[in-house]
C-alpha cells in the first residue's frame, strides 16, 4: 500500500512539473510588462497603464469567496475548471488583437479582467490542493526546481518572440496570446494527471481565524509593502525603457529574456538553502535586491543615457530574476509551515487578498505619480574649477520616472525591517544565506572556467572556501547542482565520495 501510495506521489510530482513548464510559458507571456508594453504600443497613458496593471491584483478580492468553498469539493475539480475559462480568454484576446489591435482598450480590458479573475478562483483550491500533497521535508526544492524549469522554458520562447518583435514589431502581439492559450491548455493536460487529495476537514472555514494569528499578520504586513512598492515601479520598467531610454520593443524582450534565465538560475540554487535554512532570510535578500535594482534605474540616464546604461539595464535585470520569483516560493512555504494539513485555504486567502489589495494600490498610485512627475526634474551637480578649464559632473539627477523609482526602493527596505520580526522554525541568519548564495555561484563559475581552463589568480585569491554550513562537489558542467547540506550528513556525503 505504501508502495503504491509512493508511486502515486512520484507520478504526480512528474506531472506537476510538466505543467509547471507549461503555466509558465503562459504566464511569461502575460505579465505585466508584457501588457504594459502592448499598451505603450498603442498610446496609452500612465494611469491607463497603471489600472491595468492593478488588474491582476483587484482580481485577487474573488479569493475570499473562493476559499469558502474551496476545501469542501474537489479542488482538483475547481482548478481545471476555472482554469479552463482563465485559458479561453486569452485565445479570444489574440483573436480580438489579431482583428484590431489599436483601439481595442476597453474590450482588451475586460477579457484581461476575466482572465485575472478566473485564474484567482483557481489559486486558492490549488495552493491547498498542493499544500496537502507534496511533502514538507521538500517542499521549498520541488517549488523551486517547478518554476525553475518553466522559467528557463519561457525565457526560450520570450527569446523567439524578441526575433519577432525585431521583423514585426507591435503586429506580433496576437501571437503571444495565442501561443499563451496553447500553453495554458497543455498545462491543463498534466493538472487532470496529478492526483487528487481528500480533504480530511470539510467544516465551515474562519475566515477570522488567519487574523488573530500575529505572526501571520508580520509576514502579511512585511509582504503586503513590498507588493506596494514592486508594484508600483515594475510596471514602468518597459515604459521607462521605450519612452525615456529610446530602446526598441525587442531590447526589452531581450531583457525579460536575461530575467527568466536569472529566475531560472537562483530559483536553482536556493530551493535547498530555503529547506535546510528557512525562508524568510532568503526572502528578505529578496526584497533588498529589488531596493538595489530598483534604485539603479535611476542612474542609467545622467542626465541622457549613457555608456554604461547597458550594462546597468543588465544588473536590473539579474536582479529581476531573483526578486520576482523568490518571495512566490518563500510566502508559501512560510503559510504551509504555520498552517495544519486541510486548513490552509483561509490563510492563503487573507493573505492574497490583502497583499494584492496593496499591490494594486501600488499600480494606481504608480500611474498616478508616474503622470505628475513627468515634467519634474531634481538635479546636484559638482562644478570644478581649474587652469584647464571647467568640468560640470551631474551628481545626482532625477527626473520623471526617477522619483517613482526611489520610491520604491525605500519601501522595500522598510518592507525587509518588517520581516525580521517575523518568527519562522528553523530559520538562520541571512549572512548564512547569503555566503550560500554567494559559495553557489561562486563555486559554479569556477566549475564554468575549468571547463574552459581558464583559472584567473584574483579569482583564486578571492574566492576562499566558505565551508561552515555546506559541502558543495563539483558536478558535472552541463548539471551545476547545489547539494546544499546540512552539518550532520557530512560524514555520509564525504563516505560517498570516497
Amino acid at each position: 500500500m505504501e508502495k503504491e501510495k509512493g508511486e502515486d506521489l512520484s507520478r504526480s510530482i512528474r506531472n506537476l512539473l510538466m505543467e509547471g513548464i507549461a503555466s509558465q510559458i503562459m504566464f511569461s507571456l502575460i505579465t505585466v510588462p508584457v501588457i504594459s508594453l502592448y499598451l505603450v504600443s498603442i498610446n496609452a497613458d500612465p494611469s491607463i497603464i497603471g489600472l491595468v496593471a492593478a488588474i491582476p491584483f483587484i482580481s485577487q478580492l474573488v479569493q475570499i469567496p473562493s476559499a469558502m468553498f474551496a476545501e469542501r469539493f474537489s479542488r482538483k475539480k475547481i482548478s481545471i475548471m476555472a482554469n479552463f475559462v482563465s485559458r479561453i480568454s486569452l485565445l479570444l484576446l489574440g483573436i480580438l488583437l489579431y482583428i484590431d489591435g489599436h483601439s481595442t482598450i476597453a474590450p482588451f480590458v475586460i477579457l484581461f479582467a476575466i482572465y485575472n479573475i478566473f485564474k484567482e478562483v483557481s489559486i486558492i483550491a490549488w495552493n491547498s490542493w498542493m499544500r496537502d500533497l507534496i511533502p514538507m521535508r521538500n517542499r521549498g526544492e520541488l517549488y523551486s526546481r517547478r518554476i525553475a524549469y518553466g522559467k528557463l522554458a519561457g525565457s526560450m520562447v520570450i527569446l523567439i518572440f524578441a526575433l519577432i518583435f525585431n521583423v514585426f514589431g507591435s503586429d506580433a502581439f496576437p501571437l503571444i496570446f495565442l501561443v499563451a492559450f496553447i500553453a495554458g491548455m497543455l498545462s491543463l493536460l498534466f493538472m487532470k494527471r496529478i492526483e487528487d487529495v481528500e480533504v480530511e476537514y470539510r467544516g465551515r472555514r474562519d475566515l477570522k481565524k488567519p487574523l488573530k494569528d500575529s505572526n501571520f499578520l508580520k509576514l502579511t504586513a512585511s509582504f503586503s509593502l513590498w507588493k506596494l512598492a514592486s508594484e508600483m515601479s515594475l510596471p514602468f520598467y518597459s515604459v521607462y525603457i521605450i519612452a525615456v531610454l529610446n530602446y526598441p520593443l525587442w531590447a526589452v524582450i531581450v531583457l525579460t529574456t536575461i530575467s527568466h534565465l536569472s529566475s531560472t538560475y537562483f530559483l536553482r540554487i536556493s530551493g535547498r538553502i530555503m529547506d535546510r535554512f528557512g525562508n524568510k532570510p532568503v526572502m528578505i535578500l529578496s526584497f533588498i535586491s529589488f531596493s538595489m535594482a530598483v534604485f539603479i534605474f535611476t542612474f542609467t540616464t545622467m542626465p541622457e543615457k549613457h555608456p554604461l546604461t547597458p550594462l546597468l539595464l543588465l544588473v536590473i535585470y539579474i536582479l529581476d530574476g531573483f526578486y520576482t520569483s523568490i518571495p512566490i516560493v518563500t510566502s508559501m512555504n512560510m503559510i504551509a509551515k504555520i498552517t495544519a494539513k486541510g486548513s490552509s485555504a483561509s490563510y492563503y486567502a487573507v493573505y492574497n487578498v490583502i497583499a494584492s489589495s496593496f499591490a494594486a494600490l501600488g499600480s494606481i498610485s504608480g500611474g498616478c505619480i508616474a503622470s505628475a512627475a513627468l515634467s519634474a526634474n531634481f538635479a546636484v551637480k559638482v562644478d570644478i574649477e581649474s587652469s584647464i578649464g571647467f568640468v560640470e559632473i551631474p551628481a545626482i539627477h532625477l527626473a520623471g520616472y526617477d522619483f517613482l523609482f526611489v520610491i520604491s526602493a525605500v519601501l522595500s527596505l522598510i518592507a525587509a525591517k518588517l520581516l525580521r520580526f517575523f518568527k519562522e522554525e528553523g530559520e538562520s541568519s541571512e549572512d548564512v544565506v547569503k555566503e550560500e548564495i554567494k559559495h553557489a555561484v561562486f563555486h559554479d563559475v569556477q566549475t564554468i572556467m575549468a571547463h574552459m581552463h581558464i583559472h584567473p589568480r584574483w579569482f583564486v585569491k578571492y574566492h576562499a572556501p566558505y565551508t561552515p554550513h555546506t559541502l558543495q562537489v563539483q558536478t558535472n558542467f552541463n548539471n551545476l547542482g547545489h547539494p546544499v547540506q546540512s552539518g550532520k550528513n557530512l560524514e555520509e556525503n564525504i563516505q560517498k565520495l570516497t
